[in-house]
């Protein structure tokens, strides 16, 4: 069976049409043209939440029993899960951009003056936010991407690090 493809002038304006019924609204997709370079462009594609590593974590924290909440707003750094009763903060961090010593953890050939001092920024928020968090009486948990990887050894993370009573304190 041939796919069509559409050809007309309004195929855009029709998926929005169907949006409009159903009562959902369409999100403009901005195109590639509409950023100075090609490097903005790409990196207004990373998303900072419900990326795929967090999204494994909280299922894998669901199915332990676990329950939290998202993005916490008020605390520093806007931990990615928090476990309120337990007053646990969460993060989920990406090996490349919070420099976890994985082989994920590279750094980009071209422009290198420039990803250093952003990667070393980061690794500094990352501690600040940490201690300002202990500072204010909330246990900080790190789980790294790579470690999403291993559903059961992820699994072992979580109860180690937060079902269980003692839970190390990020460094």
């Amino acid at each position: 069976m041939a796919v069509r493809r559409r050809t007309s002038p309004r195929a855009g304006a029709e998926r929005s049409d169907v949006f409009a019924r159903k009562g959902r609204v369409a999100r403009p997709v901005r195109s590639r043209e509409g950023y100075p370079s090609l490097r903005s462009w790409t990196m207004s594609r990373i998303r900072s939440k419900n990326t795929k590593p967090e999204m494994v974590v909280r299922k894998a924290a669901h199915a332990l029993g676990l329950r939290f909440r998202l993005h916490r707003r008020d605390l520093p750094g806007t931990p990615d899960l928090v476990f309120p009763g337990r007053r646990i903060a969460l993060f989920v961090h990406g090996c490349f951009w919070h420099r976890h010593g994985c082989t994920k953890a590279t750094t980009p050939a071209s422009n290198v003056g420039y990803w250093t001092a952003k990667f070393e920024r980061n690794v500094a928020r990352d501690a600040r936010n940490a201690a300002e968090l202990r500072k204010l009486g909330w246990r900080c948990v790190r789980i790294w991407e790579c470690e999403t990887k291993n559903a059961k050894s992820l699994a072992g993370v979580l109860e180690r690090e937060v079902a269980a009573k003692s839970v190390k304190v990020c460094k």
